[in-house]
This record gives C-alpha cells, sequence and structure tokens, in this order.
C-alpha cells in the first residue's frame, strides 16, 4: 500500500485515519493495527464480517478476462470521461471494484504518473509541486472479495486496495474521494455522501433491459424497476446531475460467452460444463453522475 494513501484510509473500529507504524503494519493513533498482505493490500473489515466471501477465483480470472479483451470500452471511456471533468480534490473511491480494470482504466486517462514533489521545505516537509507540474489523482480499489483485491493491488501504480464491506462503514475518511466510482455494484448512500468531497462525483453504472439479452437463459435478467430501484437507493441524499444511456454490440467467441456469463452472480446458476457457442450480443447501461444535494439520510 502505498504511503501517501493512508491517510485516507479510516481504521474499521475507530473511523481514525491510518499511518504507516513499526514492524510494516498500518495503524490508527487509537492503537488499532493491521498487517499489509504481501501482495500489497489491506483488510479493513470488522472482526465479525471476516467469515464472509464474495467473488470467487474463477468469477475473478472471468472478469479480468473479458474486460481486458476491452469489450466494455465504453463503460470505460464514460467512466474516464467524468473523473476528467471533476475538480474537486481527492482520490478516485472504487467501490465495489473486483480486480480493478476500471479504476486502472481511469487512472490511465488522468494523467501520467507524478504523484508528489522530491523538493522538501526547509524543515524537512514535502513542499508545493513546482510550477506547471502536474499531479495525477490517486485511486482506491474497495471490494469484499480477497480474491479480486489481490488482483487490484497490483492493477496500477498509483491504486491502493483494500478488503471492505460496501454495506457497512466504508474504511475511508470523510470527504476524502473526488470521485466515487459504482459499476454494476450495491450502492451505500449515506457512506458515499460521507465519502465525497462536497464538490464530488458520484458515478454510477447499472445495467438496463436488454442487457446481454441474447444469453437470457445463461444470466440474470435485468430488473425492469432498475431506474426506480436506483433513484430510490440515492435520493434523497444525492440528486441526479446527468444520465447517458450507452448501447453497443459485441461479436463473442465462445470463450468471450463463457467468461461474460462467469463473472458476475449468474456464475452461481450456471452448470460448469456447458459448452457456449459464438453469438453477437447487446450491451445496454445507463451511466449516471450525482451530487450531494442533502446530509445523509439514515
Amino acid at each position: 500500500m502505498r504511503d501517501d494513501l493512508l491517510p485516507v484510509l479510516a481504521c474499521p473500529v475507530c473511523a481514525e485515519p491510518l499511518v504507516r507504524v513499526d514492524g510494516g503494519q498500518v495503524g490508527c493513533a487509537t492503537g488499532h493495527r493491521f498487517d499489509e498482505a504481501k501482495q500489497g493490500h489491506l483488510t479493513l473489515l470488522p472482526a465479525k464480517r471476516r467469515a464472509l466471501t464474495a467473488d470467487t477465483p474463477e468469477m475473478v480470472d472471468a472478469r479480468i478476462r473479458f474486460l481486458g479483451r476491452g469489450h466494455y470500452a465504453p463503460v470505460e471511456r464514460a467512466l474516464a470521461a467524468v473523473v476528467a471533468a471533476t475538480e474537486a480534490p481527492g482520490v478516485v473511491l472504487d467501490v465495489g471494484s473486483g480486480p480493478g480494470t476500471y479504476l486502472a482504466h481511469v487512472l490511465d486517462a488522468d494523467g501520467p504518473d507524478e504523484t508528489a514533489s522530491d523538493a522538501t521545505a526547509p524543515d524537512g516537509r514535502p513542499d508545493s509541486p513546482p510550477a506547471g507540474a502536474v499531479t495525477a489523482r490517486l485511486g482506491v480499489a474497495l471490494d469484499l472479495s480477497a480474491v479480486a483485491i489481490r488482483r487490484a493491488a497490483r492493477v496500477h501504480p498509483r491504486a491502493g486496495a483494500v478488503v471492505g464491506d460496501v454495506t457497512e462503514r466504508l474504511p475511508v475518511v470523510d470527504d476524502a474521494a473526488a470521485v466515487v466510482l459504482d459499476v454494476f455494484a450495491p450502492r451505500n448512500q449515506r457512506e458515499y455522501a460521507r465519502v465525497l468531497h462536497p464538490a464530488g462525483v458520484l458515478a454510477v453504472v447499472t445495467p438496463r433491459t436488454g442487457h446481454l439479452a441474447e444469453l437470457a437463459e445463461a444470466t440474470i435478467a435485468v430488473d425492469p424497476e432498475k431506474e426506480r430501484r436506483l433513484r430510490d437507493s440515492l435520493e434523497p441524499t444525492f440528486a441526479l446531475r446527468s444520465s447517458e444511456d450507452l448501447t453497443w454490440t459485441m461479436d463473442l467467441s465462445a470463450a468471450d460467452v463463457h467468461d461474460v456469463v462467469h463473472m458476475g452472480p449468474s456464475h452461481h446458476h450456471v452448470d460448469p460444463g456447458r459448452v457456449f457457442a459464438p453469438t453477437t450480443v447487446t450491451a445496454a447501461v445507463t451511466v449516471s453522475t450525482w451530487t450531494v444535494a442533502g446530509p445523509p439520510t439514515c
């Protein structure tokens, strides 16, 4: 984990910011300590949640293969545009990140890997970056799946990775995020409002009716009430700023079809020995952006 990301992260026990402490651990001023995994990520879950599991290794591998072939490039471009247009200070927080593919893409699009100046002030503290220097954003991938986060920990040099639970208090300090990404993930209205900078943006990607329709027998159907449920999950704390429907076709090989079926919840309901045929598939999603409209609701 990058040391410059630690102050953004919060202790899951007392919510105090984290720092590097003796022995290679990280911890808070209250005295709670957490080991850094050899892959570089942190597990910041309340003890009662440590037994839970999420995406399996097979799901994570399928997602990495499928997204790595560029099939969801329109979503990647849309999210990169949101991050590029956001002027608020802070990190990009990808909640329900999986292996961090979308986070890596927006960080790549954001700018070069120049995050701090080597200059120091007379008192030994880091000095301000020189005039004209480019400071690219840092990112944090957060997911309940330790399998996914082990991959996300190495997905980009400006990213850190954390095992955390979106349904609980996020292990992130207040106002730390310029952008929160929620791509096909559960939502936590109260926590998103807390961790977002007041000028920050929440970007949500949801499937629309017709998404992967050609694979209906092997995938979970999109709820026709999805848009209403999205609004219910965010309003009145958040106000809708923009909404864009993206529709495109994907010419998928048999391997592609296997991976898109197995990279999500459908994985648990499909015969692992099923053989798929190549086909053309429709993708239909909505990319919406939201701003904080008021105090978080209970």
